[in-house]
């Protein structure tokens, strides 16, 4: 027979089964629902898509076909506006003709190509000889030029009794010389007495004999002696011990400047004559040269050239002018044939060198 506990474990057991059974069929029909609906959600968001894609399908067909219409249009209209060969005039800007330029003399020479042409002016005046007339005008100026250069090159000579005075003084100077250190004292030794051999009395038995001179003349070696006398120079003089020296022998050189500076130095001359004759030339030119013409503007130019020339003195420029005056006075009766020169009587140049 069942004990009583044996019942309840069975009966609990027959509804814990039940209950499992119940659980079990609401499980399935729950997932079964599920499924179903997944299903539906499933084939309606499949057909959205596909109504979605369709969609956008049809709206980019129909913008393109708007772009192609548009194309279309615009290159119709292009094509009505702007035609292919226009038969409008438009405005084009003149065509600037340059100058020609001015044809330089070809000459090889220093001087300006202004004054080139006046001396081509002054030539064409003359009717027979104009090339020779043109080289010796050339010839002049080019001398001076060359006169000039050389003057502005050439090394400053300095004054030798300026420079005789600056020795004179600086020899004057005193300079502190040093005290010569104590010796040690030496052993003095008794004097030797030395026999002069050659301070006898002459015999005197060759003084009324007569020799054969060779009467044969030897031609002197002047580059010899030069550098004989060089040699003994520079054996005879030492370097110089202090600044003293050394300034004085430099300013012998011409390497340093006399004292007290002076900006003109080797000018003495210039100093005499104002400044205002090196600059005004123009009233050498009212005695003899035209007031107008192609002489005139030559040398108009010529005066102008040597004002502005520091290099050269003032009798220098009034003798170029003088030579430029005797010049075209010996053309003279060319220049009033040509008209160049009105007719007048002709005068004697006047000096310029004073």
């Amino acid at each position: 027979m069942a004990t009583p506990i044996q019942n309840t474990r069975m009966l609990l057991r027959r509804a814990l089964s039940v209950k499992r059974n119940e659980i079990l069929a609401r499980n399935v029909c729950f997932t079964s629902i599920l499924n179903s609906n997944k299903d539906e959600g499933s084939s309606k968001k499949v057909a959205e898509l596909n109504d979605k894609s369709e969609a956008k399908a049809l709206k980019q067909k129909e913008a393109k076909a708007k772009l192609n219409m548009l194309l279309e249009t615009m290159s119709k209209e292009t094509k009505k506006i702007y035609p292919a060969e226009s038969e409008l005039t438009l405005a084009t800007p003149k065509s600037v003709k340059k100058n020609k330029p001015i044809k330089k003399p070809a000459i090889n020479t220093k001087i300006d190509v202004e004054m080139l042409q006046a001396v081509e002016n002054v030539a064409k005046t003359f009717s027979h000889e104009n090339e020779e007339l043109k080289k010796n005008l050339i010839a002049k100026l080019e001398s001076i030029t060359d006169e000039s250069e050389v003057a502005r090159l050439e090394p400053f000579k300095p004054d030798k009794q300026k420079t005789a005075d600056l020795t004179n003084l600086l020899n004057t100077l005193k300079v502190d010389v040093k005290k010569p250190k104590k010796k040690a004292p030496e052993s003095h030794l008794a004097a030797v007495k030395i026999d002069n051999v050659y301070g006898a009395d002459p015999s005197g038995i060759f003084r009324n004999a007569k020799f054969n001179e060779d009467s044969r003349t030897v031609s002197k070696l002047t580059t010899w002696e030069m550098l004989y006398q060089r040699e003994l120079e520079l054996l005879a003089t030492q370097p110089p011990s202090n600044g003293f020296q050394q300034m004085i022998l430099w300013t012998k050189q011409g390497k340093v400047w006399q004292f007290p500076i002076d900006n003109e130095q080797g000018l003495e001359e210039e100093a005499q004559v104002g400044f205002h004759e090196h600059v005004f030339l123009e009233p050498h030119l009212k005695p003899w040269c035209p007031r107008r013409g192609p002489v005139r503007h030559f040398m108009e130019l010529v005066i102008i050239g040597l004002s502005k020339n520091p290099y050269i003195t003032v009798a220098q420029k009034k003798e170029h002018i003088n030579w430029f005056c005797n010049f075209f006075e010996a053309q003279r009766s060319i220049l009033i044939e040509t008209g160049a020169i009105p007719d007048a009587p002709s005068q004697s140049p006047p000096s310029l060198s004073a």
